[in-house]
């Protein structure tokens, strides 16, 4: 039965098994020690009496030492009678709801409770409100090298795809791998293989992605590269020999994936067709044309001016080759002719770098503000920014049933993986809100592209989410010399200051004028983004109602084809019509059918008649 006693804090005696190894920053304890000091502790600690009469605490280490830190000379404590093997459960399941313990911390006591103490694992899982696939993505901690749980322990760790690769390979083998990539980053007295990452460390410290390809045990072959011998003598590859592979091939192959790799990235840095352009590839190996480009599918017609295109694709390291077409030539009409020459137009107050370099600013402000509310953000400000997200320009779903075609797992998958592990949701606020922010952070940008920029929505997520406030100053020299003259005048004039003569010494009013102030124009905000948005919704329902109004005659499809040779004619006549552009204001080029008007003949005359007159009647 549990008692509640007054005790002297100093006087708890700490437990030897404790799951947890730290109780956090001084300056977390400063703030808990704070709160005690105001409120007291909430939930007194549960200790255990041994017996020379001293009290063990149980549950509420940190608590204890908050209150030692700040000077409270009583406390409340839960003294139970329960059984040593029951302590540690207690103790494990506390820490584990409360998710504050690393995942090796997790690991240790789990491993405590089966072997020491008998605990299966349904017990361990019920106890401390996990699922069984949670506990299996926690054992592979027990086969990876201690540097890098370590890493892990930091929250620096590979993704659960990059964890399970790691995890196959030997501990020598993982050792040896962390050493040479650390080889050059500690002293001559240091063994790189137990380097540890820091938590001052950059983010990118461990490539990750690197390590798990390295330890793969996946052959890399010959007959997929473009390097020839002297590239791989250069980068010391040695050849094996597939004695499984079939006859008149090239059956040679590597196991040396960061090697393979550097030949191939040799080869299209120094050895690829002098006329070819460099392509760039994401992470999940997608191809994308250098700024100015687009890449032709192999269905359409090659035109003068195209180049080919490689570049290697980090997740299968073949070289990948695409037509590409400058970008001005592909913009072509839609009637099969060249296109018309535009009239002169005027140049727009901010050149397209500058509206690039806004574009690119936004994006580390967006993803700052985005950032800066993982812990507290509304949860419904998130559901509405998830939905402008999946709305942006650079977001495609192809109705792909089965998840993610590529190896590498998007932020979406990672996300589902972690809230559905077993088909049912995890209730928990911080992992849900924290998942939504980085597949945020991962979908949305403000880059002007026409390939992957998110266009306005990104933009409406950081008004919602005050990215504005994250904006840098813009009075700089570089990017006010995107202003035209034009621009650069409105610019001053709605700071209040004179014009100037010339662009250059406009630019020098303004920057002294703001010093070491804030100027964000406009046009570089977010807010600007609802009005620009207001209007195209306003386009889009006009649209809408443009074509609800048109009203299809379906009567006419229902009457026997031989008594409307004149209505084929007549949409022969609609399908053969010129296809002109409509432009609208601020909007981009679009194309329509324009039908001829209709000459007047007695058979249309007939016809007309018919639509109007006639009552057609099926009898059964």
């Amino acid at each position: 039965m549990a008692e509640l006693r007054r005790v002297d804090p100093k006087t708890l005696v700490p437990n030897p098994n404790n799951p947890r190894s730290s109780i956090g920053s001084l300056e977390e304890l400063r703030k808990l020690a704070l709160n005690i000091k105001a409120i007291g502790i909430l939930h007194p600690p549960a200790v255990r009496e041994l017996e020379d009469g001293r009290l063990m605490i149980v549950a509420g280490h940190r608590r204890t030492k908050g209150a030692i830190y700040a000077g409270v000379p009583e406390i409340d404590v839960y003294v139970g009678d329960q059984s040593e093997d029951l302590d540690a459960l207690a103790a494990v399941s506390e820490n584990f709801v409360r998710l504050d313990m690393t995942e090796p911390e997790q690991w240790n006591s789990v491993t405590r409770l089966r072997e020491q103490l008998g605990y299966t694992d349904p017990q361990v899982c019920a106890a401390l409100m996990v699922t069984p696939s949670y506990l299996k993505r926690l054992s592979l901690l027990a086969k990876l090298h201690p540097p890098i749980l370590d890493a892990i322990a930091l929250g620096r760790g590979p993704d659960e795809r990059q964890r399970k690769i790691i995890a196959q390979a030997s501990l020598d083998e993982q050792r040896n791998a962390w050493a040479e990539m650390f080889s050059e980053s500690v002293g001559d007295d240091e063994d790189p293989a137990e380097y540890r990452v820091k938590a001052e460390d950059p983010k990118d410290t461990v490539a990750w992605g690197a390590l798990a390809r390295n330890l793969e045990q996946k052959e890399w072959y010959a007959r997929d590269a473009r390097f020839g011998d002297e590239l791989a003598r250069k980068h010391n590859i040695v050849w094996m020999e597939d004695l499984f592979a079939e006859a008149n091939t090239d059956s040679r192959y590597t196991l040396d994936a960061t090697a393979y790799a550097a030949a191939q990235q040799d080869w299209l840095d120094n050895e690829r067709p002098e006329t070819s352009i460099v392509l760039t590839s994401d992470e999940y190996g997608y191809v994308r044309a250098p700024e100015g480009f687009i890449t032709m599918g192999t269905w359409m017609a090659t035109q003068e001016g195209e180049v080919m295109g490689y570049g290697l694709n980090p997740r299968t390291l073949k070289i990948v080759e695409e037509r590409c077409r400058p970008y001005s030539a592909a913009k072509l009409d839609h009637t099969g002719g060249s296109s018309t020459p535009d009239a002169p137009k005027e140049r727009p107050d901010v050149s397209g770098t500058g509206h690039k370099m806004i574009g690119e600013i936004r994006t580390v402000a967006l993803r700052e503000a985005l950032g800066q509310v993982s812990e507290t953000a509304d949860p419904w400000d998130l559901i509405a920014a998830l939905l402008l997200a999946l709305e942006a320009e650079n977001v495609r779903v192809h109705g792909d049933v089965s998840g993610n075609n590529w190896s590498e797992p998007t932020a979406r998958t990672l996300a589902m993986a972690d809230l559905f592990p077993e088909g049912s949701l995890v209730r928990d606020e911080t992992l849900i809100r924290r998942h939504a922010v980085t597949v945020l952070q991962s979908i949305l940008n403000c880059d002007v592209s026409m390939h992957s920029g998110s266009g306005l929505p990104a933009q409406l997520v950081g008004v919602l989410f005050g990215a504005d406030q994250k904006m840098p100053s813009m009075a700089f020299e570089a990017f006010l010399k995107c202003y035209s003259k034009p621009g650069i005048t409105k610019a001053v004039q709605t700071e209040g200051l004179a014009p100037q003569n010339t662009g250059k010494e406009m630019r020098a009013v303004l920057m002294n004028h703001v010093g070491e102030g804030h100027w964000l124009p406009e046009v570089a905000s977010f807010a600007q983004a609802q009005d620009v948005w207001t209007q195209k919704q306003k386009k889009k329902q006009a649209k809408i109602r443009e074509l609800e109004s048109v009203v299809d005659d379906e009567d006419l499809d229902e009457m026997p084809e031989d008594d409307f040779d004149g209505a084929a004619d007549d949409e022969a006549d609609l399908s053969n019509g010129p296809v002109v552009p409509v432009t609208e204001p601020d909007s981009e080029e679009t194309f329509s059918l324009q039908a001829p008007e209709p000459e007047p003949s007695e058979h249309n005359e007939a016809m007309q008649f018919m639509r109007d007159h006639l009552e057609i009647v099926v009898v059964a």
